[in-house]
C-alpha cells in the first residue's frame, strides 16, 4: 500500500511539474487586434491579427489587400498595403503606408482604435473604430 502512494505521489508531483525544477508557465499577453466589420455571418464584427487582406466599410468601402506588416506591437501597428476603393467598380488607389495606435479596451480584449493612412492616391487620413455603429469612420457619434 506504500509504493501505491508513494508512486500516486510522485507521479502527481511529477505532472504538476514540482519535481525537476520546472516552472510554471505564465499566460503569454493577447495580442492587440484590429476590429474589421464583418460583410457577412452571424457577427457584426470580427478580430484579426496581422491581417492580410482588409477593409474600412465607409462609403465608398476601402479594401486593402496583400497587407505586410514591418511591426505588430503593444501600442502600434505598421505595415504597407495596395489600396483599392469599391465604389461602382474596384479602383486601385496605389501603395498606401498604415499605421494603427491607440489602444483601447473592449469586453476584455485590447484592440487598435486609430488607423492613419498615407500615400495612396485618396483616403489619405485618420479612421477611428465606433463600436456604437461597428466600423471605421473619420469621426465617431457622441
Amino acid at each position: 500500500m506504500r509504493r501505491v502512494i508513494t508512486a500516486v505521489t510522485l507521479a502527481a508531483a511529477c505532472g504538476l511539474g514540482v519535481l525537476g525544477g520546472a516552472a510554471p508557465a505564465s499566460a503569454a499577453p493577447r495580442p492587440v487586434v484590429v476590429y474589421e466589420p464583418a460583410v457577412s455571418g452571424p457577427h457584426p464584427v470580427k478580430s484579426v491579427v496581422r491581417p492580410s487582406s482588409w477593409y474600412l466599410t465607409i462609403g465608398p468601402a476601402t479594401k486593402f489587400r496583400g497587407t505586410h506588416w514591418s511591426s505588430w506591437g503593444r501600442l502600434t501597428a505598421f505595415g504597407a498595403a495596395t489600396m483599392y476603393v469599391i465604389d461602382f467598380g474596384t479602383h486601385n488607389e496605389g501603395h498606401a503606408r498604415l499605421k494603427l495606435y491607440d489602444v483601447r479596451r473592449h469586453g476584455g480584449q485590447r484592440y487598435f482604435s486609430k488607423l492613419r493612412v498615407r500615400g495612396a492616391r485618396t483616403e489619405n487620413g485618420v479612421w477611428k473604430w465606433c463600436f456604437s455603429i461597428g466600423e471605421w469612420q473619420s469621426t465617431c457619434p457622441g
